[in-house]
Order: C-alpha cells, then structure tokens, then sequence
C-alpha cells in the first residue's frame, strides 16, 4: 500500500465526487482523508478490523468476501469506482464485518470514520446519499442469500446481474472488467455453470460474446427470464 496524495489531493477528489459538501464541510473532511494506492491482490481491509475508516473507491475494483481469513470465502460483491467500499463505520461495534481485496490497482480515499459521521449528522442530502447507497447494497445481499439456498434459477441470476449492470452502467455494452471465476463467485454459481448459462443467451440472440466484452441485444428476454 503507498499514500498517493496529501490532504489536497484528497480535498480535491471529495470536492469533484460530492457536491452536496459545503465548503467548510470539504475543509474538515479533507483534513481527515488521504489518498493511498493498492496493487493488485493486495488486502485493503480485513474482517474483524477496526472500522477506523471509511473507503472511496476512485478507481479500480475492489472484491467483498466474507471470511477471507478462515480458510473459505464467500464473495459478497464486486465495486467499482464511485462508491463506498465500507458502511461499517455506522455500525456502533466499528468492526468490518468482510473483508476487500484489490482485483486491479486501486486509488481509494481514505475518511476518518469520526470526521465523516460528524458530517453525516448535519448534512441530510449527503446522508441521504449514502443510505441509498446501503439500500442498493442490502437488495443485492438479499438476492445472494436468496440464491444460496436455491431459490433463484442460475437463468434468473445471470438475467438478473446483466440487467442490474446495464441500468448501472446505462449502456447495452458491457466491460467483463472481472474474471469468470469471480463472476460465478458472485453469483453463486460454479464456473461451468455460468458459462453454459452466458452461451445459453448468446445461442438465444439475447446476448452477444466478445472478448473481454457482453452486448446485451435483448432486454426484454432478460426481464421474462427474471419471471421464469
């Protein structure tokens, strides 16, 4: 891990990604951040830890697993830029309960968990913000549990992850910025299954293949999967 960036350079991030801070507001929390770069596979927090600070990931992607350290891991999430890695400084324990892992270099903004909840106290918007963020979060957690216990279809899964991706990206054109293993990870799946599932639309017309690369052609084919 390297400390990429002064209190400026952090000011200077927070300033571009919220603009619901006032400028005092940029002020103290810039005194309490700092930006720091990761490399790939490198630990960015782990389960257990102190939950001193919060994390914005400004770019690259970052894995969630749960009980990374036991031996066996569960992959709870894939972030990318633009979003808080971390919500377990708003737990009273303070305590992260996963762990992240870097899948490319990452630039992350690191937040006092103090500042930020001070801020948080008296500014609605940016804490609106913020539980919007945890909400989505949770629907997506749900959604795993759910398909863990063999309530959803692989061809529900795979359906339900494209169009989740192509409304949070707004494009039919879609990055594979991750591995097929950590895809299936995600999902619950095995690798094989989720290949066969991914040729099973692309021989459908719902999906085209490319390398590196998903077009999604057929929306509504995706929604009647999600109802099968």
């Amino acid at each position: 891990m390297a400390e990429t960036g002064t209190e400026a350079g952090a000011g200077e991030v927070l300033a571009r990604h919220f603009p619901e801070l006032s400028g005092e507001e940029l002020r103290v929390l810039s005194a309490a951040a700092r930006l720091r770069s990761y490399a790939k596979g490198e630990w960015i927090f782990a389960e257990g830890a102190p939950a001193a600070h919060a994390h914005w990931l400004e770019s690259g992607r970052a894995e969630l697993l749960k009980g990374a350290h036991s031996g066996k891991s569960t992959i709870l999430h894939v972030m990318g830029p633009g979003h808080f890695i971390d919500h377990c400084f708003l737990v009273a324990r303070g305590d992260a309960f996963f762990s992240a892992l870097a899948l490319e270099p990452c630039r992350i903004i690191e937040i006092s968990a103090k500042a930020l909840l001070a801020v948080l106290g008296a500014n609605a918007p940016f804490a609106l913000r913020l539980m919007r963020g945890m909400a989505a979060r949770q629907r997506m957690f749900i959604n795993k549990i759910a398909a863990s216990q063999g309530k959803i279809s692989v061809r529900r899964r795979v359906a339900g992850w494209l169009l989740h991706k192509v409304r949070v990206e707004n494009t039919p054109e879609l990055e594979d910025g991750i591995t097929r293993e950590v895809l299936a990870g995600l999902l619950g799946l095995s690798r094989e299954s989720l290949c066969r599932q991914l040729g099973q639309f692309s021989r459908e017309g719902v999906i085209r293949l490319e390398r590196r690369r998903i077009t999604v052609l057929d929306l509504q084919a995706l929604r009647r999967s999600l109802e099968g």
